[in-house]
């Protein structure tokens, strides 16, 4: 579940980071696939941490 949801994430996140800051150039493609390899080598260990926390706490608060 972590991996899945810091592939998405790091997916999406990076390809408008990219066209909103760089746009739509013939260097797009490659800056892109760069940001989103980094996004994801950052974002699978932090979501593999926080993931399983962000279940804990909300169990807790929606316990009776």
């Amino acid at each position: 579940m972590g991996f899945m949801i810091s592939f998405g994430m790091s997916f999406v996140m990076s390809f408008v980071m990219v066209a909103v800051n760089l746009g739509f150039s013939e260097a797009f493609l490659t800056t892109w696939f760069r940001a989103w390899m980094t996004g994801l080598a950052v974002g699978f260990p932090t979501a593999a941490i926080l993931v399983p926390l962000a279940r804990r706490v909300v169990l807790y608060l929606t316990s009776p």
